[in-house]
């Protein structure tokens, strides 16, 4: 089951990076880890810096994927955010936290 999930989610990220691209964003990084957390992508966009959580699921039984999105993972997610601005000595004016929700039956190669 836990395999299954990871590919599950692994086959959102891909798509979410496809779509953000599509949308003309940048992407800079893909799974970005700290010692506090994970950011899925962190893209930019008309100089916007964005780090991005996406949340995949094949169904809504247990409500949308951004449910999943607590308040401890928001707070990993800015304490992660804060890690790449400060490893990179980086002054960002306009920063966006977001969460990009795929379902997986739109993924049509996923499952």
């Amino acid at each position: 089951m836990r395999k299954y999930c990871k590919r599950i989610g692994d086959h959102g990220e891909d798509f979410a990076a496809h779509m953000l691209e599509d949308a003309g964003y940048q992407i800079l990084d893909r799974n970005y880890r700290t010692r506090v957390g994970e950011i899925d992508i962190i893209a930019i966009k008309d100089g916007v810096l964005h780090f991005i959580e996406v949340k995949t699921r094949t169904a809504d039984d247990f409500g949308y994927p951004a449910d999943a999105v607590t308040e401890e993972k928001q707070r990993s997610i800015r304490r992660s955010a804060e890690c790449y601005l400060t490893g990179r000595h980086a002054m960002w004016r306009n920063v966006s936290l977001d969460v990009m929700e795929i379902t997986a039956n739109l993924i049509t190669d996923c499952i």
